[in-house]
């Protein structure tokens, strides 16, 4: 299964051609947002992202992270797709994340502007 991992990366590519979306992580600027999703391979990747807010993705080793999203693949699947809901969710324990929980929350408007 890889369609989690294409899904971001297809996130970075359409997010890199949309202001608002670059907007959105402007905020992350040297920073990286990671993911740890069971049933990748690799199951760490990210998306690095630049003073500009534009990103890069990322996987394997992707050194030190603002946040990580800890998930079952197939599950993240569903909430890049929007089909479940981000904050009932984190809520419900059906995916987890490491590190700034406050700036884990901004990634929320990314999927409302680039709809996967």
């Amino acid at each position: 299964m890889a369609e989690a991992k294409d899904l971001i990366k297809k996130l970075v590519e359409e997010g890199n051609k949309v202001d608002a979306a670059k907007a959105a992580l402007k905020g992350f600027a040297g920073k990286v947002v990671g993911f740890e999703l069971e049933g990748e391979d690799p199951k760490t990747m990210g998306i690095k992202v630049a003073d500009d807010g534009s990103g890069t993705f990322v996987e394997g080793d992707i050194g030190a992270t603002v946040f990580t999203i800890v998930a079952d693949g197939d599950y993240w699947v569903k909430v890049m797709k929007g089909e479940e809901d981000v904050m009932k969710g984190f809520m419900s324990k059906k995916y987890s994340i490491k590190g700034n929980m406050m700036q884990a929350t901004k990634l929320q408007s990314l999927f409302k502007i680039i709809k996967l």
